[in-house]
Parts: structure tokens; sequence; C-alpha cells
């Protein structure tokens, strides 16, 4: 957790102070993910798989094709080449590390989708204000603009919302695989259960605690939000078909600028008439609003990455097989040796 937890009873002074506290709160936040939370996980995930070996005298050996293959272009062979290497690799327990890289590509993009959280975000805030200086009590006029400028700035902030819906995919997938795992026959093991699995609330494939309140499973009313802006703008398109701003003055001074989101119901959806679903009457400026919406949905990211990190730490049981991790090794140096072999060969 952040030392200083973002909270809005201040949030006056804090303006007054420094008008973009609130942003830094948000980014924050998102380093302290990535540097705290995630790398718990990924602790909890290599002591649970490997418990029961010496991981540090196998992790070593093992070839770099297991870690970079179809994953990064460090390996440029192609799916004939790596299927190839896979069945002559192949090892009950070995392929756990086949396994291990694909679960650990998962995290890698749960890193990349926060980090474009908080670029679009900066993106976006570095010409749209995230407060407001007077109120709507004190306009006298105002205009709107539609511009590539107005464009840039509706595209970044439905980057936002793209990004963090993602990671809803990526913890799912991430949940699934924790609450699966004892399915596994690694001696069989082609690709991981989550494969095709996308974040649905209702799913029954995760561990139920998953589903408590402030989890990202319980669907709080932020992550419906978040799931309502992301797919009106996929599916549909931005909600302003031209997407404008609004720049207020009083008198002839310039004020505040305003972009307004739609209606939404007390479920996060918007409001909708028939075809018609982009009603403007509550006032709703989400250039305000949105780092809160964002600091709410970090914080069930993060509790939900620990709740994960936990179940995962609570199977863990160290009992280190040393006949085992000979075995790994050996069967590691046969799979070299055939490899020069067949190199010699040629």
């Amino acid at each position: 957790m952040l030392e200083e937890d973002f909270d809005f009873i201040d949030y006056e002074n804090a303006l007054k102070a420094k008008p973009d506290y609130i942003l830094d709160q948000c980014y924050n936040f998102i380093t302290n993910l990535l540097e705290d939370n995630i790398i718990r996980l990924y602790t909890c995930i290599d002591s649970f798989l490997f418990q029961d070996i010496d991981y540090g005298k196998v992790i070593g050996i093992v070839p770099k094709w297991v870690a970079d293959a179809g994953i990064s272009p460090e390996s440029a062979c192609n799916k004939d080449s790596y299927e190839k290497m896979k069945i002559s690799f192949s090892h009950p327990y070995l392929n756990r590390f086949v396994y291990y890289y694909d679960l650990w590509s998962l995290i890698a993009a749960l890193q990349d989708r926060l980090q474009s959280v908080e670029h679009f975000m900066r993106d976006y805030y570095k010409t749209i204000p995230c407060y407001l200086k007077y109120g709507e009590d004190k306009y006298t006029s105002c205009i709107r603009t539609s511009s590539q400028y107005t464009t840039d700035a509706f595209t970044s902030l439905n980057s936002v919302f793209v990004s963090l819906a993602s990671t809803f995919d990526i913890l799912t997938k991430i949940a699934v695989e924790q609450y699966e795992f004892r399915k596994y026959n690694f001696a069989l093991y082609k690709k991981m259960r989550s494969s095709k699995i996308l974040y649905n609330y209702t799913t029954n494939i995760i561990n139920p605690v998953l589903k408590v309140d402030g989890l990202l499973f319980s669907a709080p009313l932020c992550i419906k939000k978040i799931l309502t802006f992301r797919n009106e703008y996929i599916h549909n398109g931005p909600w302003d078909l031209r997407c404008s701003l609004y720049e207020t003055f009083i008198n002839d001074t310039p004020a505040d600028v305003i972009m307004y989101s739609p209606d939404m119901d007390e479920y996060g959806n918007f409001i909708s008439s028939g075809s018609r679903n982009k009603f403007y009457s509550q006032g709703n400026i989400i250039n305000i609003q949105l780092p809160q919406l964002v600091m709410d949905t970090l914080h069930v990211i993060q509790n939900t990455i620990d709740k994960i990190a936990e179940l995962y730490s609570k199977e863990t049981v160290r009992t280190e097989d040393t006949e085992l991790t000979k075995e790994c090794i050996l069967v590691i140096a046969k799979y070299y040796a055939l490899l020069k072999e067949v190199s010699d060969d040629k």
C-alpha cells in the first residue's frame, strides 16, 4: 500500500498546494503495484511451481528457447522448430518450465498494461486539467471546440479504459491458472487452461475467495464503469461523435476546460432509450472524475493481485526432492548432448 493512500477528505487544500496532487497519487500507486505487489506475485508463483526441486540449480541450465520461443523476438525459431525442440525436451517435470514461462508472459503483460494506464493518463493530462478552478455558477460563456487536439485527448482517455479493462482479462487468466493448476498433466502439456478465458465476474473456474467484496470478481462499481467505457469505445466508437471539449470563460478570461461523459445508472451502465445511450443530464465531467475512478480501480487490482499471491503461498510447502533435482539436471544434460551429437553429424 502507499504510505499515504488517496483521500478526498482534504482534496481542496491539496489542490491549492499542488493541483496535480491526485495524478501523482495515481502514478505512485501504479509504481507500487509494479515494484511491490506484482513482484511478490512473481515470487509466490516461483516458490509454488518448484517447491519440490532446487530451482536455482535447474533454471540456470534450462535451454533459452524455453523462455523465448513463441514469446519473444530473442528467439527467431518458427513454429515447427519450436515444436520439434519441445518434443525432444519433453519431460513430465521439465514441462513445468515451459508452463512457467507461459504464465510469466501473462504477468509481464499485466505490468505492461499498468504502465500503459500511466502513459495514457499522462498524455491525456498534458493538456487537459484534472481540476476545476472555478465552477459552473461563475461561467459567463463557453465555446465548444473540436479538432485534432480534442480527438487526440479522447483517444488517450479511451486508451486508459482499454488498458485497465485489459488488466481484468489478464488477471482473470492468472486466477484461472491458480485454481486449475492441479488438473494439469505436464507430461502432455501444450497450452494454458486459461488461453481463451476473458474477464467475467460470474466465472466458476476461479477460487471463490476472489469473489469477496473489494476484489475484481465481486464486480465493484468502478470495474463496471471501466468496462462500460471500454466496451462502448471498442464496439461503437467514442461517446462523443465530435470529440468535443468545452472551454469556459468568465467575462473574457479563460476559466475551466470541461469534457463531459454520458449519464450512468447506479450499476455503471450508460442510461439508454432504444438505441440512444448518450444522455448528458448529470453533468458528468470525466476529466475531473477520472483520477478517482482510476484510483478506485487500482485498489481493486492491488487487492486481487495480493489475494492470488496469498493463494499460491498457502499451497506452497517446501519439500525438496534431491533425486528429482538430479533427474531434471540429468535430462537437460542429455538434451544438450543429443543436440551436440546431431550438430557433429552435420
